[in-house]
């Protein structure tokens, strides 16, 4: 058996079909991907690549990848890869997305899904030109709880509902962070606020009609800290303040005419042990879950999504109306609190 053979599994006919993955960067999430991604068998991390050849290869070998590349290119001209995973600042999300589809790759691209809906558009009809999944890394949804807490909501056991609300926020200290950098698409709204906007569609079932933001920037060029008030219809209000210049917080209550029901690190939960808390007026019930490796379950369904043709539990729209939702929000935090139509 070959060299490549022996890394793709080709040379056993009896095996699975499996998913070859080339990573974008070196960064820590691209590490736990990589430790993810090893979990389904079926599943195989080829190719590893980044800036400088020599620290890829260093990171390569330490996570046990077999191929390094000093560039981006390179990697996407590797023919024995069939999906990229792509966490690079948020303003290259649309351009390698681009070029990994025009190569003829699958895409699992990191949450926000691009900079604003006419990037998403781009992307979503190179997909469907080339007939390739493309997909956006919100692993969070993939959590059992969340997924139990959508249905508790939709089922009505909290009565009627009325109000979505939660907070994400943390200290960045570090002056060099990309997420202070305007150009490459920095700022709380993509880094945290963009879980708000997907989490309350799906839980609402809906798309919002009104919305105003405001937002504190300090001559950063970015939004350090933003707060989105969100109009549903029927009664249904949504509020979210996200920031990068407080102290930790990651929570969302959702309430309704008879409970309310918390969730504590709805979108930092990954392998860590959380719960779910739904009060009554005369009762409460607290459901503790063992930590889960939502990128583990991520990558499963992307796979099954390539090799088995499962329909994506998430469509591409949701993404797009997504950036739709965070397009209105820039607007109205750039006009000082504007109101919004969304109809």
């Amino acid at each position: 058996m070959d060299i490549l053979s022996s890394i793709t599994g080709t040379g056993n006919p009896f095996r699975k079909p499996e998913l070859r993955w080339g990573i974008f960067g070196t960064s820590r999430i691209a590490e736990d991907v990589i430790l993810a991604i090893r979990k389904n068998k079926n599943n195989q991390v080829i190719a590893v690549a980044g800036r400088n050849l020599s620290s890829t290869r260093d990171y390569a070998d330490r996570l046990q990848v077999p191929v390094a590349y000093g560039s981006y290119d390179e990697l996407l001209g590797d023919a024995t890869i069939q999906a990229v995973y792509i966490p690079l600042p948020n303003s290259l999300h649309m351009p390698w997305t681009i070029k990994a589809l025009q190569a003829g790759k699958h895409v699992l691209v990191e949450k926000p899904f691009a900079l604003n809906s006419d990037e998403g558009q781009q992307m979503i009809a190179l997909s469907v030109e080339k007939s390739l999944v493309l997909m956006e890394g919100f692993n969070y949804r993939y959590h059992s709880r969340i997924q139990k807490a959508v249905e508790i909501i939709k089922k009505g056991e909290l009565g009627k509902l009325r109000f979505v609300e939660g907070s994400f926020s943390f200290s960045l200290e570090n002056p060099n962070d990309f997420r202070l950098v305007p150009e490459l698409g920095g700022g709380a709204m993509y880094d945290l606020g963009c879980y708000f906007v997907d989490f309350m569609r799906m839980a609402v079932g809906r798309e919002p009609e009104v919305l105003q933001a405001r937002c504190f920037e300090s001559g950063s060029g970015v939004d350090l800290q933003t707060q989105v008030q969100l109009d549903f219809g029927n009664q249904v209000f949504g509020s979210f303040n996200v920031g990068l210049n407080s102290v930790f917080q990651n929570q969302v209550r959702v309430v309704g005419t008879d409970a309310i029901l918390t969730l504590d690190h709805p979108f930092s939960g990954h392998n860590k042990s959380v719960s779910t808390i739904v009060e009554w007026e005369k009762e409460v019930q607290r459901v503790n879950y063992r930590a889960e490796d939502t990128f583990e379950t991520l990558f499963e369904h992307f796979y099954n999504v390539v090799i088995k043709k499962e329909v994506p539990r998430f469509p591409l729209a949701d993404s797009l109306k997504n950036m739709v939702v965070i397009d209105a929000i820039f607007q109205s935090a750039a006009d000082n609190g504007k109101l919004i139509s969304l109809k």
